[in-house]
């Protein structure tokens, strides 16, 4: 079953050669998405041809071009086969690196806050209720409600540094923006890893490290939690973010992290890890120092854990304003528990589930998905699914996985 409005395409490849066909593909949603922001792009633009913009970008390219070189060929890719100019395939992949580093030059704390349009989610491992699931609303720019897509990947490995590197092999299904490689939304790949991601707005960019749509992009290839682990301590992360998933075929628990760049200590991200356990996993809570919270976790767009050590931007009345509201729903124990909180927009300023308004007439909620980890099957609802529980988009995520 596949959706008029988020339509599914397939590709094949080396990391350049998949991007290259999909900027083919979405050229002209790429055109139409910069062309319906240009109010907000455009001074972006124009900033990365300053001499701060210049060498913010020129510092990131070095940065994953030694990290990742494989992701930079992915954007290079899209740049090629869509013929928009690289430099703004940049704008729009490290879009909010950008946005704040544009506001900090000019010296300004606007009240166009940056995280306006970030996401909700809500992850329920329940025993008594019988539920694991994880599910998200996609919030972003309005540019972006007829230009999003979802791809299926198959990438090929191929040699990098004269063979002592290789890419790695990556099958996975991502929502993705136009214009941007996947893994800043929502995704699942061949080895089990489903997740949902937040955006978290520290007041502040670390230079010379990845931005995070690099990192974002590289949990599509992880194969563990230890992997996880892994990737999250070893990549330098220039913003915020946080991770919400699930190695599905475990069935342990939800995973929940917030990332932020520790600026005191050189490529060093701060990291708190949380376990969403359900009452019969009390009695084991693994050893690796996380917190754990029982049955359900609601994540939105400020950082809960580490708010001491990392200083948020000012401006964050969505989330606060959405994180209230939450909490008037009370304990979350089935599905349509989770519906009727990411349906919910009883705040008509500072809805829940977003639709364009006087108030907020440049964020909307792009779709809503739902990762059923008991059914293994991926749902996309591209309407509110408080009003409409029929999906628009189903996916059997057992024909990505790895069987082992």
């Amino acid at each position: 079953m596949t959706s008029t409005r988020i339509p599914l395409y397939r590709v094949k490849g080396t990391h350049y050669e998949c991007a290259h066909v999909i900027g083919k593909i979405t050229r002209e949603a790429i055109r139409h998405r910069i062309a319906d922001d240009l109010t907000v792009l455009s001074p972006l633009f124009e900033y990365i041809q300053t001499e701060d913009g210049f060498n913010l970008y020129r510092d990131f390219a070095k940065t994953i071009r030694s990290l990742y070189p494989w992701y930079w060929d992915e954007i290079n890719g899209l740049a090629d086969g869509s013929e928009v100019p690289l430099e703004q395939i940049l704008v729009l992949n490290f879009l909010n690196e950008t946005q704040t580093a544009y506001k900090l030059s000019k010296d300004k704390q606007t009240s166009d806050e940056t995280g306006e349009k970030g996401c909700t989610t809500v992850l329920l491992n329940r025993q008594d209720t019988n539920t694991f699931s994880l599910l998200h609303n996609e919030d972003h720019a309005t540019a972006l409600y007829m230009t999003g897509y979802l791809v299926e990947a198959d990438i090929h490995s191929i040699e990098y540094n004269d063979g002592q590197r290789r890419s790695p092999d990556e099958k996975f299904i991502a929502y993705c923006y136009a214009g941007a490689i996947p893994g800043n939304g929502f995704g699942a790949n061949k080895h089990s890893f489903a997740f949902g991601l937040n955006g978290l707005y520290p007041n502040f960019v670390a230079h010379g490290r990845l931005p995070r749509q690099i990192v974002n992009r590289a949990l599509l290839s992880v194969r563990n939690e230890e992997d996880l682990d892994r990737l999250l301590r070893i990549s330098p992360v220039a913003f915020g973010f946080c991770v919400n998933g699930a190695f599905f075929r475990e069935e342990h628990c939800l995973l929940n992290y917030e990332i932020g760049p520790n600026i005191k200590l050189a490529n060093e991200n701060f990291i708190s890890k949380c376990r969403i356990i359900n009452e019969g996993q009390k009695e084991n809570k693994g050893n690796d120092q996380s917190e754990t919270i029982l049955n359900y976790l609601v994540h939105y767009n400020h950082y809960e854990r580490l708010h001491k050590v990392i200083i948020q931007q000012k401006s964050l009345d969505s989330t606060y304003n959405r994180w209230k509201r939450g909490q008037e729903f009370g304990e979350i124990f089935t599905i349509d528990d989770a519906f009727r909180l990411l349906g919910d927009n009883e705040n008509p300023s500072f809805p829940i589930f977003r639709i364009p308004s006087e108030t907020d007439a440049n964020s909307v909620t792009l779709c809503t998905a739902h990762f059923n980890f008991l059914t293994f099957e991926l749902l996309v609802y591209q309407h509110n699914p408080k009003d409409n529980p029929s999906p628009s988009f189903v996916y059997n995520l057992n024909d990505l996985c790895i069987i082992k």
